[in-house]
């Protein structure tokens, strides 16, 4: 369904990426760990373009593009097939609850505000929130925010689902509540790539693990293989490292 070949991107002198391939089958839900700096929250812009590499290519089904040709066109075509979830929530200040939820919809999608209020208040109740849709950000706790954003999100109809560390913004008390809402969006079966430090979540909730490094995939397979069984030693380090900071 989503396939990445060779993905390059430096900032200045930094090479951030270099060289990453990734594919993805429908309906697959794939972690990506790995240490601080090493490319997995620009690997997830990359997918809708929010980061230019300045090489490699992006398959999306019948969708493709070179990086080093990529045209408008194209690009607003992957866009409007994924969401992304950002680690700080993302939403506007001045809007309700619902009206955030709305706004891609009438604005993006050109649905009337009828038909998106109708899709908003389905996708708020999915994620617990059906109480608070009148309601402003700077009334809700930062699980909410983070929920809001997750249906603002699904409320596209996305093929893709992107969580950027969608819980390292929030109090230890409130992860709980926004991981449920992500298990609960994966086991309906949409296709989600997830940055995380959350090692328990990542081994619970996937069905493949991507371990980047230095800016590349340098292991990957099931749960079981890269949490149990880990052959890179790379690998091992990190989460021997990740315990014992848990």
């Amino acid at each position: 369904m989503l396939e990445l070949r060779d993905i390059r991107l430096s900032y200045g002198n930094s090479q951030i990426l270099k060289g990453v391939n990734l594919s993805v089958s429908r309906g697959d839900v794939v972690s990506i760990i790995g240490p601080s700096g090493t490319g997995k929250t620009t690997l997830l812009k990359c997918i809708n373009y929010l980061a230019r590499p300045s090489s490699g290519t992006i398959a999306l089904d019948q969708i493709r593009m070179d990086y080093r040709r990529a045209d408008k066109p194209t690009v607003q075509a992957i866009r409007l097939r994924t969401a992304m979830v950002f680690q700080q929530f993302n939403v506007f200040k001045n809007m309700s609850v619902i009206q955030n939820v709305m706004d891609p919809l009438i604005v993006v999608q050109r649905k009337s505000k009828e038909e998106a209020r109708q899709i908003a208040v389905q996708e708020l109740e999915r994620v617990g929130l059906s109480d608070k849709l009148d309601m402003y950000p700077s009334q809700l706790s930062g699980g909410q925010l983070q929920r809001t954003g997750i249906a603002r999100a699904l409320a596209v109809r996305p093929d893709v689902m992107l969580f950027d560390e969608p819980t390292s913004s929030l109090d230890p008390e409130l992860v709980g509540e926004v991981l449920k809402v992500i298990n609960d969006v994966a086991a309906s079966g949409m296709t989600s790539l997830l940055v995380t430090h959350e090692m328990q979540f990542a081994k619970k909730i996937s069905n493949r693990i991507v371990f980047m490094d230095q800016g590349v995939v340098a292991a990957e397979g099931s749960p079981d293989e890269v949490f149990d069984t880990p052959s890179n030693p790379r690998l091992a380090q990190f989460l021997k490292s990740e315990v014992a900071f848990q």
